[in-house]
């Protein structure tokens, strides 16, 4: 907060952005009327639960995964590895980003407004359900980036990718249904990002039951640690650049 003026003028810009997505989408409902049946709130609570489980995970894992290649490029990640402390643990403690509360801001208030205006009977055990995949998808979004930043190990250059899973990410902005069963398959199996928003939403909003409407509470902790555990094994192939 040494810079106020920059830090609040860099949030509203932020909110501004997100809620320029928020309008472009619904656009597109006042033209065709719903998505492949998807009406204007139950779109607003699928993007919705996208934007706040990503500035959730983010807020720990997007500043150090993004810095990784120029860490290791510069050979700065080194002194990360010279203090008692667990790495990963510590590059998230020394970068965590406040400005993601610009993204929770926009993307909880329009949540919270498309539970309302969603038919939905809000049981305890669907807020409960709510609560558990936004964590789960949360866990999601922050295992994606890091296991993004594990390139960087190999390769060194990693950023390009950070580029490619933010365009992926725009998929799962719209109901996993109007893509081609490639896709479907890809967002589901491959990089499960799909599990984030479009099958809770399935389950919360009385389209459709199933065992995949139950995996991301499980799931995003599995995918989670079969991430951290990869990183890790970068770490310890890692023997600088020479820089």
């Amino acid at each position: 907060m040494e810079y106020r003026a920059d830090f609040f003028l860099g949030v509203f810009g932020q909110i501004l952005g997100y809620a320029a997505d928020y309008v472009i989408l619904w656009l597109l409902i006042q033209s065709f009327s719903t998505i492949d049946g998807w009406t204007w709130p139950e779109l607003a609570f699928l993007v919705s639960l996208n934007i706040l489980s990503y500035a959730i995970g983010a807020s720990f894992t997007y500043t150090p995964t993004a810095n990784m290649e120029e860490l290791i490029r510069t050979g700065d990640f080194d002194k990360y590895l010279t203090k008692p402390l667990n790495t990963l643990m510590y590059l998230i403690a020394s970068m965590f980003n406040f400005g993601y509360i610009a993204h929770i801001t926009i993307s909880l208030s329009i949540l919270l407004w498309s539970v309302t205006a969603l038919p939905v009977q809000w049981t305890f055990l669907k807020i409960l359900y709510l609560i558990c995949i936004l964590i789960g998808g949360a866990m999601i979004q922050a295992g994606a980036l890091i296991l993004v930043s594990c390139w960087g190990f190999l390769f060194t250059k990693s950023q390009y990718l950070f580029s490619l899973y933010f365009k992926m990410k725009e998929f799962i902005s719209y109901p996993m249904s109007i893509y081609a069963p490639f896709i479907q398959i890809c967002l589901t199996w491959i990089i499960p990002l799909a599990f984030i928003n479009y099958y809770p939403s399935l389950f919360l909003l009385g389209k459709q039951e199933g065992v995949l409407v139950y995996l991301t509470p499980l799931l995003g902790p599995i995918f989670l640690s079969v991430v951290i555990k990869l990183w890790f094994a970068g770490v310890n192939r890692y023997q600088g650049t020479g820089s």
